[in-house]
């Protein structure tokens, strides 16, 4: 951080994110560039326009469940062409029906796990100059929206387009990327199939208490290892600037090639 600029109390501190995935792809077999990959928890398309940005070959299926913001993930999808797909479901473990909590403050901020709102991290945010709170409401405030859940697997061998299915059967899967507020471990625990057939995974993993108590990383690193991955790299850190506690980082893990 240059002596001149300004600490604002929470700010995400940004790695090279390109240069690690292409690394990490590399010394997993994928010599040129990727060409397809799994969006978990799009958002409104800010990766899968990364993504399909960098990679001009590249296929992505994008995967949200939150209906109030899917609208702007298709459209993404769909000044994208072809190449992208965008499917408005959760991925769970299983099949069914579970509630998603979204924020009226910010509807872009859901999870299946309730927010916790006397956690630390609602408190550090709490007061920030130009920010508003997603995760702060009253009990008036919550938002709860019931959604239809699949398994990856279930997705990937029964959902995909024509275009996306003709991709995976000829190269795999190369990246799958899960950021799913602490839903992490569920979304794995449907996609045993897809780790076989996958390259790279990119994961958001949390250390606060923002969803509750977080699972021990050892977990997460035990069952992705478990799948044949290795961790690579750490492409993303947010701190809390005031106590310089690592509140969530985006985890990098490799499949060797061969």
């Amino acid at each position: 951080m240059s002596g001149g600029q300004k600490i604002h109390g929470l700010d995400p501190m940004y790695f090279d994110r390109r240069r690690s995935l292409e690394s990490a792809l590399k010394w997993s077999g994928v010599i040129a560039e990727p060409r397809f990959i799994v969006d978990v928890g799009a958002n409104i398309g800010q990766t899968l326009e990364a993504f399909l940005g960098w990679w001009p070959k590249a296929h992505c299926v994008s995967v949200e469940p939150n209906p109030e913001i899917f609208h702007e993930l298709e459209e993404a999808a769909k000044r994208i062409g072809k190449r992208a797909q965008a499917i408005n479901v959760g991925l769970s473990s299983e099949s069914g029906s579970l509630t998603l909590q979204v924020s009226k403050v910010d509807s872009k901020t859901a999870s299946f796990n309730r927010f916790n709102k006397k956690a630390d991290t609602v408190k550090s945010h709490r007061g920030l100059s130009g920010f508003i709170n997603p995760w702060e409401l009253g009990d008036e405030d919550d938002k709860f929206i019931s959604n239809d859940v699949v398994a990856l697997d279930e997705l990937i061998s029964s959902r995909l387009s024509v275009e996306s299915k003709k991709v995976v059967s000829d190269v795999g899967i190369d990246l799958i990327k899960i950021d799913t507020e602490m839903w992490e471990l569920e979304v794995l625990r449907g996609a045993t199939k897809a780790l076989e057939n996958t390259r790279v995974l990119l994961i958001e993993w949390h250390f606060d208490d923002l969803y509750g108590n977080p699972p021990p990383i050892h977990e997460l690193d035990k069952m992705v290892s478990d799948a044949g991955f290795r961790f690579w790299d750490i492409s993303h850190i947010y701190k809390d600037l005031r106590t310089m506690r690592t509140l969530w980082v985006d985890l990098i893990y490799a499949k060797p090639a061969g």
